[in-house]
């Protein structure tokens, strides 16, 4: 069983998301070392899995407000896509985590430990791309 987190780079707070139709809770942006999302669980893995694996990965934003003007500025928005879990996988992995990027992409990966964001804040601030 894997500890499912989230790291989000889309610049938009992520309110929940699925892999594989279990929960991952929600996601904060990105800042720093921080990948903006909790742990849930679980994920099954079975050592020896055979790669690449398909991954269905479900998110929705949450709605954006000035709540200044009591103004709704963008609905809440859901996305779906199938990645491929393409590895490497360590020998004794305890994460799972999905990279949510600006252009409505997901990435998966296998993980001994939290892995460090890809994209750092100034990097999102200059319109990186996965």
């Amino acid at each position: 069983m894997l500890g499912i987190t989230g790291y989000n780079y889309s610049g938009r707070y992520i309110d929940r998301f699925s892999v594989n139709g279990q929960g991952g809770g929600n996601v904060l942006i990105s800042e720093g070392l921080s990948g903006g999302g909790g742990t849930t669980c679980c994920i099954v893995w079975r050592p020896g899995t055979e790669l690449p694996v398909p991954i269905f990965v479900e998110w929705t934003y949450g709605e954006r407000w000035n709540h200044e003007k009591g103004l709704k500025l963008q609905d809440a928005e859901t996305h779906r896509v199938e990645v491929e879990l393409k590895g490497p996988v360590p020998q004794n992995p305890t994460v799972f985590a999905v990279h949510f990027y600006p252009d409505n992409t997901a990435q998966v990966e296998v993980a001994a430990d939290y892995p460090e964001p890809r994209i750092k804040p100034a990097e999102l601030a200059q319109g990186a791309k996965p």
